[in-house]
């Protein structure tokens, strides 16, 4: 019965996420946490059973590439959290093993559109992207923007566009663990209520990575050289996601720190959260944050080492 009741709801997340746009801004993320429900509180073999079923549901009410392409991704993401959750595997390595099976997924999905079914999806997300920017342009042209401005404006577009076609892997593994960690987040919040407890991550101004983070952040660079002198845009593809994907890890780390020392100060949770969204928003401050986080792999401001 609880499975039933599991699958149905899956299935109402799913169809939220696809016929509506806000809702679904939610939904699309963490559908899959009845499915790490299930397999925690029963087993495997039958949250396995529910997201078949659930799957075929959406395949007959919105289609079955769309179907595909839910549960081959997020589906999996959900019966291998709760297969980590109920082996009562340490945290890190339960979202990291989420990560890896939703991204294992998606370059499977990816691979079944192109050869199969003859649809590239990036090439689609990409031509999306570019009606949007189009979009973008044409609504600040009704604003009455000069030549100039707009003309800046579909430059850096253009410019973010490019890069987008570089960085697509660094993405996929920035994305794959981002919904591994919320998927794990809510889950465990939703089982504690449930009276099942399970350890969690710790603090988060106590969140710091290895020293090795920052020599992959220098490999990415050497890599990015390598490519520019040679003139191998191999070498500069791969240099530029290695790059990205370390100095996000460098990034989060500054943040960190940053969360410390306001807690440390007795800095007003708002004004916290204020500093939070001025990261995401001003280039200034994530580069900021960046440094902080890369000398403290070296320096240990926290002494957390010791």
């Amino acid at each position: 019965m609880e499975a039933a009741l599991l699958a149905a709801l899956t299935v109402v997340f799913c169809l939220a996420t696809i016929y509506i746009p806000l809702l679904g801004m939610v939904t699309g993320f963490f559908w899959p946490v009845p499915i790490v429900l299930l397999a925690v509180r029963h087993d495997f073999r039958l949250a396995s059973l529910a997201t078949i079923v659930a799957g075929l549901l959406v395949g007959m009410l919105a289609g079955p590439l769309t179907a595909l392409s839910m549960f081959l991704g997020l589906g999996v993401l959900g019966l291998v959290l709760g297969s980590s959750i109920r082996r009562r595997v340490p945290p890190l390595q339960a979202v990291a093993l989420g990560a890896i099976a939703l991204l294992v997924s998606l370059i499977v999905f990816f691979v079944f559109s192109l050869a199969v079914i003859g649809i590239n999806p990036l090439q689609d997300y990409l031509a999306m992207y570019q009606e949007s920017m189009e979009g973008v342009l044409n609504f600040y042209k009704g604003l009455g923007l000069d030549s100039d401005t707009l003309s800046r404006m579909e430059e850096t577009l253009s410019q973010t566009l490019s890069m987008m076609r570089y960085l697509v892997p660094m993405a996929l593994v920035a994305g794959s663990a981002t919904l591994s960690f919320l998927n794990f987040t809510l889950a465990r919040a939703v089982l504690g209520r449930l009276g099942s407890s399970y350890p969690g991550f710790p603090p988060f101004a106590s969140w710091h990575f290895p020293r090795t983070v920052a020599y992959g952040y220098i490999a990415g660079i050497a890599a990015l050289m390598m490519g520019n002198y040679y003139g191998q845009e191999l070498f500069t593809h791969i240099g530029l996601n290695i790059q990205a994907i370390f100095q996000l890890a460098l990034l989060l780390q500054g943040i960190a720190v940053a969360w410390y020392f306001m807690m440390r100060f007795n800095v007003p949770a708002a004004l916290r959260i204020i500093g939070l969204v001025l990261v995401f928003f001003t280039p200034f401050f994530s580069q900021m944050l960046f440094f902080l986080g890369l000398f403290d792999t070296f320096f240990d401001f926290r002494h957390l080492r010791t």
